[in-house]
């Protein structure tokens, strides 16, 4: 959670939703940062990412997105992969990358966390602000 985002007391969710606001401070839904990057000239899929890292990871949970490299154009993938038990093979999901995932669409970055933080909408983080006074 971010505090004092826009004023002293108001607080916010990153949820990688863009939002525009209009003259009157309303705020609308614009887009959604991070189901499509492009590196190497290419659109990557996070989705298409996400569910080969899953079955190759044995269902785990896993957010991919893209990075910003600096003097690189465009964005490298992450790939975030819950491994509470630190039982998760590198090797054999490297190769199920290679074997089913075109090379600029591979995840350069691999972050292995304990756990993922979620919200009770299967995961989807919505923005929200709350005002005080």
């Amino acid at each position: 959670m971010l505090l004092d985002v826009c004023t002293k007391g108001d607080a916010a969710f990153r949820s990688g939703d863009i939002l525009v606001q209009d003259d009157h401070g309303y705020f609308y839904f614009k887009d959604r940062q991070g189901d499509t990057f492009r590196w190497k000239g290419e659109n990557v899929s996070t989705a298409e990412v996400e569910s080969i890292i899953a079955k190759a990871a044995d269902l785990r949970d896993c957010a991919v997105y893209g990075v910003e490299i600096p003097g690189s154009d465009g964005k490298a993938g992450m790939a975030s992969i819950v491994d509470p038990t630190g039982t998760l093979d590198l090797n054999a999901l490297s190769t199920e990358m290679s074997n089913h995932l075109p090379s600029y669409a591979r995840p350069l970055f691999i972050r292995i966390l304990k756990e993922m933080d979620m919200t009770g909408n299967k995961g989807l983080l919505i923005t929200v602000f709350r005002y005080s006074g």
